[in-house]
């Protein structure tokens, strides 16, 4: 029987075994045998992954949240150049509130009705990819 030196902590010892990716031959105590690894293969590989799953989960939501917010500036914006261009300006406006599933539909002036028609589409629309999206981040 033939007695080595662990790569990892230099202690002798007659079972090494060999990590399949970086060849270091080591103790029980630093190998991983289900990875068939040596630790720290296996912490590298393991924080590797990790760091890109988090990234890949976390950034979603936050470019998400970014664009509706620079669609909402962007329409803004957009208000107020029209407002600024025509000086007289009658201006309609609607609105669909949900609380619950009870719908609260508010308008004014005399386009109102295109107005209201027009939240409605566009919350069934959001609800829609609402739940795309809920489907699609639980994993189809």
């Amino acid at each position: 029987m033939q007695v080595e030196k662990c790569d990892i902590c230099g202690r002798l010892t007659a079972a090494l075994e060999t990590c399949r990716l970086c060849k270091r031959r080591v103790c029980e105590a630093h190998f991983k045998h289900q990875e068939g690894m040596c630790v720290v293969c296996y912490s590298r590989l393991s924080l590797g992954t990790q760091a890109a799953e988090e990234a890949s989960q976390s950034a979603t939501p936050f470019r998400l949240f970014f664009l509706g917010l620079l669609l909402m500036l962007v329409g803004i914006v957009v208000l107020i150049v029209a407002a600024g261009l025509q000086g007289g300006i009658s201006v309609s406006g609607g609105s669909v509130i949900f609380v619950g599933p009870i719908p609260i539909v508010l308008g004014a002036g005399p386009h109102s009705f295109f107005a209201i028609v027009l939240a409605a589409v566009l919350t069934i629309i959001g609800f829609v990819v609402f739940l795309w999206m809920r489907k699609y981040a639980s994993g189809r």
